[in-house]
């Protein structure tokens, strides 16, 4: 009796945990509400502020600043000596960025490194993506649509995530793991890009996923992948 009272509470605790969690990770902006109050700049920010920082650019030069990674437009932006927030332009020009101990390539969008070896990175963002979108309907009921109304000026520039929401929105933070070579290439990660990109090790990382089960949206399970690539 004890041992199932052990494993209800267990299995009780999950459930309120993965609960927990899943509210901090998704939010609803009703309508009238702003978008950048309802998020708060901790969870619009990579960083609870601009912290130091130094870009490393492609021919040598470097530039000193304070920044933070904005989650929802994945730009990169700064604190300019006037005190003003923009965002950093030219971006391919970069070769990395470096914010106190943490490191960040640039390939389409800032990747942060996770984990690296001399082989191969694993990088990994977070985006704040729109989910599902309400409007009011008959008798002031609100109802799903799939209508992507207002999703544009969401998305459409650097402070868009300041308006406020014209319908009943949900908005989710999710993270995007990536793969990456040597000369900082990256790839979404998946078993396809992977053994794409080591080609010549394809039938090596082919068995070694399927023995270990690796899954690619598993932190730690990238990292094994990666120091087992480095010892091929």
């Amino acid at each position: 009796m004890r041992t199932i009272k052990f494993f209800l509470l267990v299995i009780f605790t999950t459930v309120i945990c993965s609960h927990v969690y899943a509210q901090k990770n998704r939010w609803t902006v009703k309508a009238g509400e702003s978008i950048e109050q309802v998020l708060a700049d901790s969870n619009i920010f990579r960083y609870s502020q601009f912290m130091p920082g130094v870009i490393h650019y492609k021919d040598g030069n470097v530039s000193h600043a304070s920044f933070n990674l904005n989650r929802i437009t994945s730009e990169l932006q700064y604190i300019t000596p006037s005190k003003d927030t923009l965002s950093v332009g030219n971006e391919t020009s970069i070769n990395y960025v470096t914010i106190q101990a943490d490191t960040f390539y640039f390939d389409k969008l800032f990747i942060e490194l996770i984990h690296g070896n001399a082989i191969a990175k694993v990088g990994k963002i977070e985006i704040i993506k729109m989910g599902n979108i309400e409007k009011e309907g008959a008798y002031g009921q609100m109802s799903s649509t799939a209508s992507i109304e207002s999703v544009d000026a969401y998305y459409s520039g650097s402070q868009t995530y300041k308006l406020v929401a014209k319908n009943t929105i949900t908005l989710e933070k999710r993270a995007l793991f990536f793969i990456g070579d040597n000369n900082n290439n990256f790839l979404p990660a998946s078993k396809k890009n992977i053994t794409k990109m080591f080609s010549e090790k394809k039938a090596a990382i082919e068995s070694f996923i399927k023995e270990n089960k690796i899954a690619f949206s598993n932190e730690d399970d990238l990292v094994k992948l990666i120091d087992f690539l480095s010892k091929q």
